[in-house]
């Protein structure tokens, strides 16, 4: 009898160390949408700014400066042009899940689904809008528009007035995407000064998908850390870098079709 009682004991003690293991391996493990997903781990933060950062190909991977979130600018800074591309449309990539917090620095290895960060897609869209980005962490704080990204807004329909209000209700139905001066290199077209006249026009981008998490509240602040803001837009996954640009030179029907797109 008092082995059996033993044996009972033993088994108990297994079955509750067994648990307590599943959830701790279930806080390291990011569950999209739902409001318990608790990003771990040590942050990985940008190193301090060099003084002789000149250009961005003085700037490492991981960009620099202070509270930057070295992961983060690792993955914004890929230049590898995607082995495997698939079709994604606006809204596949809107219903796409994201947490509801992240931590800057956080390990990004969590990312769970069939489309993973990094995955390479092709998009169509109307472009709304070019916008020349500013300084920032994963550029090593540089300001030149030949060392910083340009954010293109993609929308499904182009707002039907051009009235400020029509077009910022048309940018929060929007997908990011973003050219990067890492894979833009020395191609003078994909400058903001180019690329904004493409306003208005049906594209194609290919690239890679990308979670923005520096635009997702965070679960936990660093000290002297700002909080996060979010976008005028419809999600936080992008297509970050581009890979290539298509426009489309006939009607948005035939190029859906994949008739008239001519590499930009």
């Amino acid at each position: 009898m008092k082995r059996k009682y033993g044996l009972a004991v033993v088994a108990m003690v297994v079955s509750t160390l067994l648990t307590v293991g599943a959830q701790n391996s279930a806080d390291r493990v990011l569950t999209f949408g739902t409001s318990s997903a608790k990003p771990s781990g040590a942050p990985f933060l940008t190193p301090p700014c060099a003084e002789n950062i000149a250009s961005i190909e003085d700037c490492p991977v991981t960009g620099c400066g202070e509270l930057g979130d070295a992961a983060l600018n690792t993955a914004k800074n890929r230049t590898d042009s995607p082995s495997k591309v698939v079709g994604m449309t606006l809204d596949e990539i809107r219903a796409l899940p994201q947490p509801p917090h992240w931590n800057t620095g956080a390990e990004r290895s969590s990312f769970t689904g069939p489309r993973r960060e990094g995955s390479g897609v092709m998009v169509s869209g109307f472009l709304l809008k070019a916008k020349a980005e500013g300084k920032e962490s994963c550029n090593c704080a540089l300001s030149r528009r030949v060392d910083t990204d340009v954010h293109l807004v993609l929308v499904s329909e182009l707002p039907g007035a051009q009235t400020k209000e029509a077009i910022d209700a048309s940018e929060r139905t929007s997908v990011t995407a973003e050219i990067t001066p890492r894979v833009r290199g020395a191609n003078e077209k994909w400058l903001y000064r180019n690329v904004n006249d493409l306003e208005g026009s049906y594209i194609r981008l290919t690239g890679l998908l990308m979670l923005d998490t520096a635009h997702i509240s965070q679960g936990l602040q660093l000290q002297g850390e700002r909080f996060h803001q979010s976008l005028k837009r419809a999600t936080n996954w992008e297509v970050h870098p581009i890979t290539n640009v298509e426009v489309c030179t006939k009607s948005k029907k035939d190029c859906d079709k994949g008739m008239g797109w001519k590499k930009y």
